[in-house]
């Protein structure tokens, strides 16, 4: 069985904020905050899995390292 990431765009399917909820693993609230791109549709939101990981990726940031100083006398854990 083909994923929805193996579904060429001419015919991947319009997903409701549930499933995209759950393909992203996280709630419909956070769907809704994040304003993504979507098409209106009997009055709800339907998504394209592939324009919703663009837009994502598009708007993501590099994760930042940050490293604090060590005190005197401490060793650094390997």
């Amino acid at each position: 069985m083909a994923s929805l990431h193996d579904i060429p765009i001419e015919r991947e399917p319009w997903l409701t904020k549930r499933e995209v909820a759950a393909e992203l693993r996280c709630s419909t609230r956070t769907i809704e905050r994040l304003s993504l791109p979507a098409m209106r549709v009997g009055g709800q939101n339907r998504y394209r899995l592939s324009e919703v990981e663009a837009f994502l990726t598009k708007r993501s940031r590099p994760a930042e390292v940050i490293s604090f100083p060590l005190k005197p006398n401490q060793e650094t854990i390997a």
